[in-house]
C-alpha cells in the first residue's frame, strides 16, 4: 500500500485515529494514537519515536549497562516509519486503525527492534534459496479480574481438554473474537480449551514473511482487547497464578522450508521416516542452539516455571518423531512435513521467537548438523539429550555464550536483549517474594 492508497483507505473506512505500534523487546505493544489527518503525513515522513523505548523493561526501566540507548545518547528520538502493509481497521473500536512501525536512528540505521531482528533473519533465509513457512500455536488464560484473589479469578474451573462445556462458558467472548479476527483477515482456523481454568489454545494457518508474525502480534492485541469488552482479561504469562488449576502455557512454532520450486524441502518420500536431509539438518541446528534459544524463547522469570516434567514442556534438547515430550517434534507428510518446536513460552516475543528458531535451523542446514537418532517414547527422561536452562539467568547466559546465534540474530539486537534480561534478573533477585515472607518471616 502506498501513502496515496492509504489516504483513500482512511477515507473509505472513515478512520479517525491510527495506532502507530512498535513491539518492544518484551513483546509489549507500545503505541501512539495519531489523528487520521496527521497520519497522512506520518505515512510519508515517519514519526518521532523515543529511542530508549527500544531497550526498556516492562515498566520503562533500563539496564544501567545500556550504552547504545541509555543516558549517553541523551535519550533522544529516532523515527518510526509505518509499514502500510499492516494497516488494519480495529473492528472492536468505533473508528480506529492499527499499523506496525519500524524504528530507525536519526542516521537512518535500523534500531534493534524485534521486528527488525526477524526481518534480518528472513533476509538471510532468502540468500539460501529457502523460504521459511511458520505456523503459530498460542496458549493463553482468560480470567475475571478479582482484587481479592491477587487480581486473578479462575472462575471457569478446571475443564477436560476439548470440552464443549469450557467453550460454552466463554461463548460470547469467543463469538465476538471470531467476528473480529475474521474482519481483520487473520488466518485463525481453530480455538479450543486446554486443561487449565480459563486456558485456551488458538492456532493460525502457516504463512511466510514478516506478515505471518505481524498477524500473531495483532491477534494477541485482539484477544486482550476483546476480552476487556466482556469484563474479562487475557494473559499470555506462562503461569499467571500458583495452583494446580493453572498449568503453564506455551507458544509452539511449526516450521518448514519451502524450496525454490515451491516444494516442501522437509519431505523425502524415500526416507523411512519421510524426513529429508534438509529437515534433519534444520533439527540439528535447533538441538545445537537449544540452550541459547531458551534465553530468547523464555524471556521472563515466570517462563521457567513451565519447564518441569509432566507439563508436556521440554526439559531436554532432544527430538523425536510425532512425540510431544520432545523439544523438537518432527511431523512427516508429503505436503505437511514440518517440525514443531515446543520450547517457546507463551510470553515470548513472537518476532524474536521466530527469528531465533529460523536462524538456528538455517545454521544447521548450512553446517550440515546431524541431530543424531531420535528419542524414544519419553524424551523428558532420555539422558542422551542435555538438559535445558532452568532459570532466566541460565537461559540468558547460554544465549550470550552462543556467538553464532547472536550474530545470526544481529549483534546490536543481541547485546541490547542480553543487557535487558540480565537487568530483569537482577531486579528479581533483589525482590523479596510473597513465598519467602510466608515461609520464613514468622518463625525466623
Amino acid at each position: 500500500m502506498t501513502p496515496g492508497e492509504a489516504d483513500i483507505w482512511l477515507e473509505e473506512q472513515q478512520i479517525e485515529n491510527v495506532r502507530l505500534v512498535v513491539l518492544d523487546l518484551h513483546g509489549v505493544p507500545r503505541a501512539k494514537l495519531l489523528t487520521a489527518a496527521h497520519f497522512r503525513d506520518v505515512a510519508r515522513r515517519g514519526h518521532a519515536w523515543a529511542l530508549p523505548l527500544v531497550a526498556v523493561d516492562i515498566w520503562q526501566g533500563m539496564s544501567p549497562e545500556e550504552r547504545e540507548y541509555g543516558i549517553e545518547t541523551g535519550f533522544g528520538n529516532g523515527v518510526a516509519r509505518p509499514d502500510l502493509r499492516t494497516l488494519r481497521r480495529l473492528p472492536w473500536t468505533r473508528a480506529s486503525a492499527h499499523v506496525m512501525a519500524d524504528v530507525f536512528t536519526r542516521a537512518g540505521e535500523p534500531a534493534p527492534t524485534a521486528r527488525q531482528g526477524l526481518r534480518h533473519v528472513l533476509d538471510q533465509a532468502d540468500a539460501t534459496g529457502y523460504r521459511p513457512v511458520l505456523g503459530s500455536e498460542l496458549e493463553f488464560y482468560l480470567f475475571r479480574p478479582d482484587p481479592g484473589r491477587g487480581g486473578f479469578g479462575p472462575d471457569f474451573g478446571l475443564q477436560s481438554w476439548f470440552s464443549t462445556n469450557a467453550l460454552a462458558l466463554c461463548q460470547e467472548f469467543l463469538e465476538d473474537l471470531h467476528d473480529c479476527v475474521t474482519r481483520l483477515a487473520l488466518p485463525v482456523y481453530e480455538v479450543f480449551n486446554e486443561h487449565g481454568s480459563g486456558q485456551f489454545e488458538i492456532n493460525l494457518a502457516p504463512g511466510s514473511g514478516l506478515g505471518c508474525i505481524d498477524d500473531v502480534v495483532l491477534l494477541k492485541v485482539a484477544i486482550k482487547e476483546v476480552a476487556m469488552r466482556h469484563g474479562l482479561r487475557a494473559t499470555f504469562l506462562a503461569k499467571p497464578v500458583n495452583g494446580g488449576d493453572t498449568p503453564p502455557s506455551g507458544y509452539h512454532l511449526h516450521q518448514t522450508l519451502q524450496a525454490g520450486d515451491g516444494s516442501n524441502a522437509f519431505h523425502a518420500a524415500e526416507a523411512e521416516d519421510g524426513l529429508s536431509d534438509v529437515a534433519r539438518r534444520y533439527i540439528g541446528g535447533h538441538l545445537a542452539h537449544a540452550a541459547g534459544m531458551t534465553g530468547v524463547a523464555a524471556p521472563t522469570v515466570t517462563a521457567y516455571k513451565r519447564y518441569i516434567p509432566g507439563t508436556w514442556a521440554p526439559v531436554r534438547a532432544g527430538w523425536a518423531v510425532d512425540n510431544r515430550t520432545a523439544l523438537v517434534r518432527a511431523i512427516p507428510g508429503a505436503e505437511g512435513a514440518r517440525i514443531e518446536n515446543r520450547l517457546g513460552s507463551s510470553d515470548a516475543n513472537p518476532y524474536l521467537l521466530a527469528a531465533v528458531m529460523v536462524a538456528a535451523g538455517l545454521d544447521g542446514v548450512r553446517r550440515e548438523l546431524d541431530p543424531g537418532p531420535p528419542g524414544g517414547l519419553n524424551v523428558l527422561e532420555d539422558e542422551r539429550f542435555p538438559k535445558l536452562p532452568a532459570t532466566l539467568i541460565e537461559g540468558v547466559e547460554a544465549f550470550a555464550a552462543d556467538e553464532p546465534l547472536r550474530e545470526l540474530l544481529g549483534p546490536v539486537l543481541s547485546r541490547t536483549l542480553i543487557r535487558l534480561l540480565r537487568h530483569d534478573w537482577r531486579r528479581f533477585m533483589t525482590h523479596v517474594t510473597d513465598w519467602e515472607i510466608r515461609e520464613y518471616r514468622e518463625l525466623l
